[in-house]
């Protein structure tokens, strides 16, 4: 809808929006204007669909200049300049907005819903480029004032081409001394399905520039700079990929060829035959190209599993131009070769309620799981199948069946199409001594995966349903031991009797009342570089005990039932911001907490907009306060990447106030009391606060 609310002419938009920013005089230093749209042949533009972002608009005014310059007001009139470029040459070009509003929705007033607008007006367009146009702020240092191009962080190919290209005709236009090119996570560039980018072409809280600003033929010169990097880039060509084999189809081949059609142009836009990759379920895989018939083949060594798989290719042209990311899907779906049935009890008693699980294994013919959602029917002749059609998960089937009241054989026969296994059941007078434990939480719900020892013995693992079958050949008592991450080990003696079928109950209380469980946290211990060690000054001797504290803070957050990751596990690995984020990215939410121990007195730094991250900080701070009776712990904003990209809510902990012992290796016990210290601000937090 956003679409139709630029209707009027662009210079009359323009000319409006320049009385309402500035009313001064043009100065006799007027500067050329670059773009002659008559001179210039802006064929590669045309048909392109791009989304300008003018950033920021109604309730959301971004920085403001000393003199009162509001960014979302400067924002909007370097977008409508460029709109009226792009439609001049020939594009699809839209804008996000075309007025000073906010695209929230009736009834929000949230920043988060207006950037999730923009994005999803770009992918409801299906834009090949979005722009988002911004103006950056130092309050701090008010002299600072240079260009920063963000492309999108998961995008380190097209994106980057494209950032890389307006960064340097930024640089002609704009004559800052400082052009930088980084990678950004920012909402509207991960959510926006488009190539895309995220400009601050200069410094609003610069005094000299916010003058700048001002003024329309300066805002008409950045316009300008924006239109002359995109057309740059398009200019290079654009890599094609079609042809796709396999493309949305279901084999019954374990061994497809993989392979698509790569195409990068004529005179000098021809495919750098060095480049082209192929990526099977997200993993690089040896492929070959053939440059003279432009595809680029995979044939797998080993067979693949049935179900979904995504392959897409990359490659680069001549001009170094990268190809779009293009994923296409396929299915593999062997048929069963193989049905293998077992059961946890070969014995019952015939009493018609002794009961054992029935194991159904489903396998193709290279003994793979079949696809998910095979259908598998189980028949027996004596006693009771709870159930007599399945559907397999990862190729298998659990059912359960029930004794007879006299004595038999039962037969169990599991069938899937034309293939059959079988299990025989001897219901009657039996020597052993059996056991059904169901293990449910305090809700009475069943937990899977806890396991059950006696001694240093493994009895079994409860299953979905929480049920465990064991099976003893002689009486007695044991103490079992049931364990499972996020709740209170139990013990609790039993006692086996032969010949008699038992059913026992466990009920297992969760650790820190349950307020971890679940949760996704991401640790970031940082590691140190010779930038690290100039601005903050962590050196090498502490990047060991971030990693050591990170470490035990993951053991000690899995023990209460956590889903962790760390952004890396050695100090060999030096990763980048932006890889750490990526790492935290690909667990799917939760919250990035980096550790580190630099120079100066302990915070707890959070971005500036996130309530969750806020309160996070203050309880982590209070924690480090009380347990390492740290005097001034600060709760601050930070400025970060790994605070301000990653999706999730974000913090870096600097813990360095005072440590015992030798200041070069920081002792066990201080690493064992820092990683529990933030620890308890975590329980803490979760516990006081449920987004």
């Amino acid at each position: 809808m956003f679409k139709f609310r630029v209707q009027l002419p662009v210079f009359v938009l323009i000319s409006l929006l320049m009385i309402l920013i500035s009313c001064a005089p043009i100065p006799s230093n007027t500067p050329a204007f670059r773009v002659k749209m008559e001179a210039r042949d802006f064929s590669p533009i045309k048909g392109r669909r791009i989304v300008i972002d003018p950033g920021h608009g109604g309730r959301f005014i971004g920085a403001v200049g000393m003199q009162g310059l509001r960014e979302s007001d400067i924002n909007l009139a370097v977008g409508l300049h460029l709109w009226g470029f792009l439609k001049q040459a020939g594009a699809e070009a839209i804008m996000t907005r075309s007025a000073d509003v906010d695209l929230c929705p009736p009834g929000s007033a949230a920043l988060g819903d207006d950037l999730m607008a923009r994005a999803r007006l770009s992918n409801n367009f299906k834009a090949d480029l979005f722009i988002s146009i911004h103006h950056n702020s130092n309050t701090y240092d008010r002299k600072k004032n240079e260009t920063q191009i963000y492309y999108k962080l998961m995008d380190p190919g097209a994106s980057k081409d494209l950032a890389n290209c307006v960064a340097q005709e930024l640089k002609k236009g704009q004559s800052l001394a400082e052009v930088s090119v980084f990678p950004g996570n920012y909402r509207v560039l991960r959510n926006t399905q488009a190539l895309a980018i995220l400009g601050e072409a200069s410094f609003i809280s610069n005094k000299e520039n916010e003058k700048r600003l001002t003024l329309a033929n300066q805002l008409r010169r950045e316009a300008e700079d924006y239109f002359l990097g995109i057309l740059a880039y398009f200019q290079k060509g654009i890599p094609e990929l079609s042809d796709y084999q396999p493309n949305n189809v279901s084999l019954h081949n374990a061994f497809p060829q993989i392979r698509a059609k790569i195409v990068g142009g004529k005179e000098g836009k021809a495919i750098d035959p060095k480049t082209p990759h192929l990526y099977l379920d997200g993993v690089l895989v040896p492929s070959s190209f053939d440059p003279k018939n432009e595809i680029i083949t995979y044939y797998p060594d080993k067979p693949l599993k049935n179900g979904w798989h995504t392959f897409s290719a990359q490659a680069r042209n001549l001009n170094g131009n990268a190809s779009w990311i293009n994923p296409v899907h396929f299915c593999t779906s062997l048929p069963a070769a193989k049905v293998m049935v077992s059961s946890a009890f070969s014995s019952l008693p015939a009493d018609g309620k002794s009961s054992t699980s029935i194991r159904v294994e489903v396998l193709d013919r290279y003994d793979n799981p079949v696809i998910n959602d095979t259908v598998v029917k189980l028949k027996t002749f004596t006693g009771k199948l709870e159930g007599r059609v399945f559907n397999t998960v990862n190729g298998r089937v659990i059912a359960y069946f029930v004794s007879p009241r006299r004595p038999a054989e039962a037969l169990i026969e599991a069938r899937c199409e034309a293939i059959s296994g079988k299990t025989i059941i001897k219901c009657g007078p039996i020597n052993d001594a059996l056991l059904c434990i169901t293990v449910n939480d305090i809700n009475r719900k069943p937990l899977d995966m806890v396991t059950m020892r006696e001694g240093g013995t493994l009895l079994g693992v409860s299953n979905e349903e929480g049920l465990v079958f064991i099976k003893t050949h002689e009486a007695r008592e044991s103490l079992i031991t049931l364990s499972k991450p996020g709740y209170e080990t139990q013990e609790r003696a039993i006692a086996f009797t032969k010949g008699v079928f038992k059913k026992e109950t466990f009920i297992l209380t969760p650790k820190e009342d349950g307020f971890l469980l679940g949760e996704k946290i991401i640790l970031d211990p940082e590691p140190w570089d010779e930038k690290t060690e100039k601005i903050f000054g962590l050196t090498a001797d502490y990047e060991e005990a971030n990693l050591l504290v990170a470490q035990k803070l993951q053991e000690l957050l899995e023990e209460a039932g956590a889903i962790t990751t760390l952004t890396r596990n050695s100090l060999h690995e030096h990763p980048t911001p932006g890889d750490r984020v990526i790492a935290g990215e690909k667990l799917g939410g939760g919250y990035f907490i980096t550790i580190t121990h630099r120079k100066g007195t302990s915070y707890a730094a959070h971005y500036f907009l996130s309530q969750p991250g806020k309160k996070l900080a203050q309880a982590i701070a209070n924690a480090m306060k009380r347990e390492l009776k740290f005097k001034n712990v600060k709760v601050q904003e930070g400025l970060d990447f790994t605070i301000i990209h990653p999706s999730s809510p974000s913090l870096l902990i600097n813990i360095r106030e005072k440590h015992s012992g030798n200041e070069k290796k920081i002792a066990a016990q201080t690493i064992e009391k820092e990683a529990r210290c933030v620890y308890r601000g975590l329980v803490e937090f979760f516990k006081e606060w449920r987004p």
